[in-house]
């Protein structure tokens, strides 16, 4: 429940501009809109022609952006734009100057499209006036500026950004998280030094300590907000920013194409879970770029719903249903800095179905409540939705009859193992005195994989851009729905829960010889079952083999959710291997953030209303690498520790002293094994999992068994 303003929400986009591709725009229409422009006979009509003079004689008459002809220029033309047999699927219209509803920040195109039937063609010069459009109605967007064409001549991208980002003086670090290992929840923050202050650390692996940037100056920091507007990175962030929120508030999307438009100049950009993409610049005034550019959008206006990025075999008739316009008007108007109620972002969804392979034939499920999505661009795009089954494939018996049901769909690495694999490893141990594990792990009834085909823009990016695209799939599983820590009422209760978690974890460690990697508050879950309710670690799918650990994660193999990373992680010189301990780091601050930020675990995160009511860990949930590994390595080190834990949660207080101390010490004999081996002195093998047994599994057992003084289930 924490607020974001927008400049916070789109500073996490700069890492994925950073490593923007650039593509001629024969090339580019090639890849992402499957359009060969030589073979395309268009030509433009006259009609056309006079739609291209017009929007260029209100281009040189137009004093700013503002001028009221601009966007409805501009809207005219796109939609003067047909192959002249009505095979138009989408309608171009006028959003600006209505923000658009459902995400977390209020974000306002200049001009949308949504399919044919949604508004009506007189109704394009103007926002609708009988309801509202929310993200999961667009299909695309247009972005309008007047200055002259420089927003869209610089080149910003992975080829082309330094010089940019020098002469802006953006200052932005080297991606440091691998996309096909970055979590769904997962900010990609700046790592840019915010002191100049250095501490010694020291590091997971080597012999010399780690330098920790800021480590001495760990006081908050502003956020640093987002490019000016004015410029080629900050309309390049602005159109990314809407790209984010119809990837994550809107349907089920793969990839989303946007067009950003400058007086006379267009780029078209393609954004996916893997990339960002941008054309060539082309001309309006010039002939021959008039008719490439009608050429893509008569083509993009007939193309079908998986070519928009919408995923295979979903149907979701309110994409063309006027009357799903009144589920944006229906929503609270926010401002800038407030976010909407979480779920509500989410209503428009519910009723769709999706379809998908099911043993020799296909299964489909009615959409209900969304319960968790990912925002972001890079990365798995994860969904997270309550379902049940249509029964139109069940012959009269329904096997998930009575079953609550969730539907869980990413954009995982095509060649990372899925969590069905992971959880069939943990079943087949889970025999006689190991089944009490089962009641703590996840229960998938289904699992399927939808690749990419040939004719796909993924497919055509792989085949063009090598090793320097990763190749993605979607990922879908049907499981049990479980309940989220919000669902405990009392403190023992999640004591048992995080106690459960801890044994789960260290079973599926030494065991089936599995790591998690992503301890965080979104993955401990609650199972009732008999009256009694039992910790789950869900949520594998970012897990890895413990044997294949010394081969990752390196500097770009970094997983988990930012407030809860090892302190470690943060650092620019961390090289890996990811360790047990880590994921027991993480859970310390899973605890950490839960019982000093919220009242209650089912109670809203309410931030503070002045400095006087500042919460110390607020900062953890917004800020970047710099600080939070600053944070962390002083909460580590420092010889007397008290968390301010809230009246709630106060039980927690001994185990988080506990915990800490047990962290402290383990890296002060860590920083003396290398002291030691500096000086060229005989030193004992130092067991890096445990930190020479300071911080194992037996240590943390020994605080968590107990909690208030009562005994917890040992399972």
């Amino acid at each position: 429940e924490v607020k974001y303003t927008v400049d916070e929400v789109n500073k996490y986009l700069e890492q994925d501009l950073l490593g923007a591709r650039i593509l001629p725009t024969e090339q580019w229409a090639h890849d992402g809109l499957n359009l060969d422009l030589n073979k395309d006979d268009y030509q433009l009509p006259s009609h056309v022609r006079d739609k291209f003079a017009s929007y260029l004689k209100v281009v040189g008459e137009a004093k700013n952006e503002r001028d009221e002809h601009l966007y409805p220029a501009l809207v005219d033309l796109l939609n003067s734009i047909s192959d002249g047999e009505q095979n138009e699927r989408i309608i171009f219209y006028k959003q600006d100057a209505v923000p658009v509803r459902g995400s977390h920040v209020m974000q306002i195109p200049d001009i949308g499209a949504v399919f044919q039937g949604l508004i009506k063609k007189e109704d394009t010069s103007h926002p609708p006036t009988s309801g509202r459009i929310v993200w999961g109605h667009l299909c695309t967007i247009v972005e309008g500026k007047l200055e002259g064409g420089k927003m869209v001549l610089a080149e910003c991208g992975f080829f082309h950004f330094s010089s940019v980002l020098s002469a802006s003086k953006n200052s932005i670090s080297n991606l440091d998280e691998d996309t096909s290992d970055r979590a769904s929840k997962t900010r990609r923050t700046n790592t840019s030094q915010t002191s100049t202050t250095e501490s010694r650390v020291p590091s997971t692996e080597g012999g010399a300590p780690v330098s920790v940037p800021g480590a001495e100056d760990a006081g908050p920091h502003k956020v640093k907000p987002a490019p000016p507007r004015a410029t080629p990175l900050g309309a390049r962030t602005q159109v990314a920013g809407y790209a984010r929120d119809v990837l994550s508030h809107g349907v089920l999307r793969s990839h989303v194409i946007m067009f950003l438009v400058d007086s006379k100049l267009v780029r078209s950009i393609f954004y996916d879970r893997s990339a960002i993409v941008e054309s060539g610049v082309l001309n309006l005034n010039e002939p021959e770029d008039q008719l490439i550019f009608a050429k893509m959008i008569k083509h993009m206006r007939a193309m079908p719903a998986e070519g928009l990025g919408i995923v295979p075999n979903l149907d979701a008739l309110f994409m063309k249903d006027p009357k799903s316009l009144k589920l944006g008007e229906a929503m609270p108007q926010y401002t800038a800095a407030d976010g909407p109620p979480s779920n509500d972002l989410f209503e428009w969804l519910e009723g769709s179905l999706f379809t998908f392979a099911y043993k020799d034939g296909t299964r489909t499920v009615r959409l209900k409540r969304v319960l968790f999505r990912s925002n972001g661009i890079i990365g798995r795009g994860t969904i997270v939705v309550r379902v049940e089954c249509n029964c139109n494939h069940c012959d009269g018996h329904c096997d998930w009859y009575g079953k609550k049901l969730i539907l869980k769909l990413s954009f995982p690495s095509k060649t990372r193992v899925s969590e069905q694999t992971f959880m069939d490893r943990c079943k087949a141990l889970a025999q006689g005195d190991h089944a009490w594990v089962l009641n703590h792990l996840p229960h998938i009834y289904w699992t399927f994989d939808v690749c990419f085909d040939i004719n796909t823009p993924q497919a055509k990016f792989k085949e063009r851009f090598k090793d320097d695209y990763e190749m993605r799939l979607m990922r879908g599983s049907i499981q049990e729905e479980l309940q989220p820590l919000s669902s405990l009422e009392t403190s023992k209760d999640c004591a048992q829960v995080f106690y459960d978690v801890v044994q789960c974890h260290h079973w599926a460690w030494k065991y089936p010889k599995i790591l998690h990697r992503d301890i965080s508050q979104g993955n401990i879950m609650v199972r009732e079952k008999d009256g009694e309710k039992y910790g789950v670690l869900n949520d594998w799918d970012l897990s890895s083999w413990v044997n294949e650990q010394r081969d990752g994660p390196t500097s770009k193999f970094r997983t988990g959710t930012k407030p809860y990373m090892a302190h470690e992680q943060h650092s620019h010189d961390w090289q890996g291997p990811h360790r047990f301990r880590h994921d027991l780091e993480s859970l310390f601050y899973v605890i950490l953030l839960l019982v000093c930020l919220y009242p209650s675990p089912s109670a809203k995160y309410t931030a503070p209303m002045s400095p006087a009511q500042d919460f110390e860990y607020e900062e953890w949930h917004k800020q970047d690498d710099s600080f939070l590994v600053s944070k962390k390595f002083h909460l580590i080190s420092a010889p007397e520790w008290t968390p301010p834990v809230l009246p709630f949660f106060l039980g927690f207080t001994m185990w988080l002293i506990h915990l800490q101390h047990a962290l402290r010490y383990g890296f002060f004999a860590l920083g003396k094994h290398r002291d030691f081996l500096r000086l060229g002195k005989q030193s004992k093998a130092f067991d890096q999992d445990t930190l020479n047994n300071h911080f194992s599994y037996e240590t943390v057992v020994s605080t968590m068994h107990r909690f208030s003084e009562e005994e917890l289930k040992t399972r």
